[in-house]
């Protein structure tokens, strides 16, 4: 049996550790030497013990390389025994794969044996570990967005929807307000009323006095746009005069009829009930309570001065040469009858 010199064995020895260093430091183990194979003796097939794996300290995980594939075993020799060259160097091959694998790398590929006497082709190399990635740096820390300040409250805002009782409410105003406008305007309108000129409740000018009266104490003229009756008398009625022109208005006094002017009796006669009056409206008979009403005449002189009918109604006296203008818008009231007790 071939033994070793001191030489090989320390030799085979170092490179061993030497592989077992550089798996640990994460680095490519140098190649295995081959050892010779011996064709005199056959090869005794020992197994090898196992040996207590002190774990290498804890590395950064890394991608573990794909193993390459491993060559099936040559077949022993002959006689099926292998030499301790073979069986110690399969040892340190079987230390080195586990050494690896509690390491975190690639165990490396088992080499075959030679059965040949002639000198063992150099070992295989094991796959090339891929370099450990660097460590990346660390991220800066992003700094936080500072707190957006609260957007100031909005005022609040007003639903403009109306409801069925709003609506009524407001619709009653609304009456009540153009109610109130009307009666307003129509008590304005009364008050200051703003008639035309030859329109009823306003002034009629009737021209010069010499062309537009009647003869004395004749039967009366008849304005009908104006509703009144002028009249120019020259009598006494009960005692008192009556002397001047005046302008009587159509309507009886008793309910508002429009009575008429009879010839033949020389007097007003109103057709509805029947009372009478003078040609100076004063009453005579029938239902009526009191005499005829009259307009106030207006005798404008040559020299610009203005004569108008007293407030009891009584005959304006003119010298002739007047303009008349008979205000329709002013009425006086005729005296009132005395019913005997």
């Amino acid at each position: 049996m071939p033994t070793k010199t001191p030489e090989e064995i320390q030799a085979q020895r170092e490179a061993w550790l030497a592989r077992k260093a550089a798996r640990a430091a994460g680095q490519e183990a140098p190649p295995q030497p081959a050892a010779p194979a011996s064709e005199a003796e056959p090869v005794v097939e020992v197994s090898a013990p196992p040996e207590p794996v002190v774990e290498a300290p804890a590395a950064t995980p890394e991608p573990v390389a794909a193993p390459a594939p491993s060559t099936p075993p040559a077949a022993p020799p002959a006689g099926g025994k292998r030499s301790p060259e073979e069986i110690r160097a399969q040892r340190e091959a079987f230390l080195a794969a586990k050494a690896a694998k509690a390491a975190g790398v690639a165990a490396p590929a088992p080499k075959p044996a030679e059965a040949a006497p002639a000198p063992a082709p150099a070992a295989t190399p094991t796959a090339v570990e891929k370099p450990a990635p660097a460590p990346k740096p660390a991220a800066a820390a992003t700094p936080k967005p500072a707190p957006a300040k609260a957007a100031p409250a909005e005022p609040e805002k007003i639903d403009p929807t109306v409801t069925r009782r709003e609506f009524l409410n407001y619709a009653w105003l609304a009456s009540i307000a153009l109610l109130t406008v009307q009666g307003i305007g129509m008590g304005l309108w009364f008050a200051f009323p703003n008639f035309k000129e030859g329109q009823f409740g306003g002034n009629f000018p009737i021209g010069d006095a010499a062309g537009a009266l009647p003869e004395v104490n004749s039967g009366p003229k008849a304005y009908v746009d104006g509703k009144f009756w002028l009249v120019n008398l020259d009598t006494e009625v009960d005692g008192q005069s009556r002397k001047g022109i005046m302008a009587i208005y159509k309507v009886c006094t008793h309910l508002g009829c429009l009575y008429e002017w009879v010839p033949m009796t020389n007097r007003f006669e109103c057709p509805c009930h029947g009372s009478k009056f003078q040609l100076s409206g004063d009453y005579i008979a029938g239902p009526a309570r009191r005499s005829l009403d009259r307009f106030v005449i207006q005798a404008v002189a040559p020299d610009g001065s203005i004569k108008e009918t007293d407030a009891e109604g009584n005959p304006l006296e003119i010298n002739g040469d007047e303009t008349l203008i008979i205000d329709t818008g002013r009425r006086i009231l005729g005296a009132p009858v005395l019913v005997p007790a």
